[in-house]
């Protein structure tokens, strides 16, 4: 659009050059100049009014899931419930131990159960990790909804300059949002 314009107007200014050269038809081609400006100059407006609405609406917020996550009171819950699990696996690979030293269990056996003990922990991780992230993604499109944003990203992503009035922390919304979640 921008050639556009720089072409209109190279044009015009080459017209305006020639068309001072001609003496009979001057006037009538200085009228054409004329409308031709005109109608280019209000091509600018448009196009000016249109980068102005486009740009003007934009709204772009960040949080910092880090934050969100450590804060968020369901993560402390789903900390306590892995550690309580990871405590029944932890006795019951140590009854494996004993069963293998014993000699009631072969090593093959062993490393499979043991394997298998280790794929459910790391199973429920998994699990219980979606489910706060779902959480915390849901919060955060309520908030963007709720507030009109049209770009939410994470804190930690590359931004080298935003201005504070365009890019806002929405961080402790979303954590209001998910902390007063079941209460």
């Amino acid at each position: 659009m921008q050639i556009r314009i720089l072409l209109g107007i190279g044009l015009v200014a080459a017209a305006l050059v020639l068309g001072g050269c001609q003496s009979q038809g001057g006037a009538q081609n200085l009228d054409d100049l004329r409308a031709k400006i005109a109608q280019l100059e209000k091509e600018v407006q448009d196009l000016k009014a249109q980068l102005a609405q486009s740009g003007k609406g934009l709204r772009i917020a960040y949080i910092n899931a880090e934050k969100v996550f450590q804060d968020y009171k369901k993560t402390g819950e789903a900390v306590e419930k892995f550690r309580a699990e990871a405590e029944k696996k932890q006795s019951e690979l140590k009854a494996l131990q004993d069963k293998f030293k014993k000699g009631l269990m072969s090593e093959e056996e062993f490393n499979r159960e043991a394997a298998r003990i280790q794929q459910e922990l790391q199973r429920l991780d998994l699990e219980l990790t979606a489910q706060i992230q779902g959480e915390m993604i849901k919060a955060v499109e309520q908030v963007a909804k709720e507030r009109g944003y049209h770009w939410v990203t994470q804190r930690k992503d590359v931004v080298l300059y935003a201005d504070p009035q365009v890019l806002e922390d929405i961080t402790y919304d979303v954590l209001k949002i998910l902390n007063a979640q079941g209460q």
